[in-house]
């Protein structure tokens, strides 16, 4: 690979994540949540997101949040206070355990974690179909030219 592909590669891989396509699915979510009402709602970061997602299970205590969403303790209790003023989640106590806050979806947090779900099962479905004509070569490659990078950027992490 020269550096004008590599170039090219860098700027593909970084459009995927752009902040351009989460505003986008933000859009998206909105739109099909019918949040418009409340535009506080309609700037959720993707922890939020996650948050609700983890909670479309049930109900969850605020460690089992944390172990699934895989930020801190910190930064997962302010997302949940924020997404408790915005009324998507509530806390709350079981009679048996007054010390454990439990979490669970309002109906407009469930209707906004369907939602994006949705928008990862239509994402899902659209990559899928739009690279149905590569072979299990194909995508090999792919994978293994993905790992590489990979990697590289581990290797180069670990050696700070």
């Amino acid at each position: 690979m020269n550096e004008s592909q590599f170039k090219e590669i860098d700027a593909l891989l970084h459009k995927i994540g752009s902040k351009e396509t989460h505003n986008q699915h933000e859009t998206w979510v909105a739109k099909h949540a019918a949040i418009d009402g409340d535009p506080k709602k309609n700037h959720l970061t993707h922890n939020d997101l996650d948050i609700l997602d983890v909670l479309l299970d049930g109900e969850k205590t605020v460690s089992e949040v944390v172990a699934a969403i895989q930020i801190t303790q910190g930064g997962t209790s302010r997302r949940i206070n924020h997404l408790e003023k915005l009324e998507l989640l509530e806390k709350f106590h079981q009679a048996v355990n007054k010390k454990t806050v439990y979490l669970k979806l309002t109906p407009s947090g469930r209707k906004l974690a369907q939602a994006h779900m949705q928008l990862h099962k239509q994402l899902r479905e659209e990559a899928l179909a739009a690279v149905a004509d590569f072979s299990d070569a194909d995508i090999q490659t792919v994978k293994n030219f993905l790992n590489r990078l990979i990697k590289v950027q581990e290797d180069f992490q670990s050696e700070d």
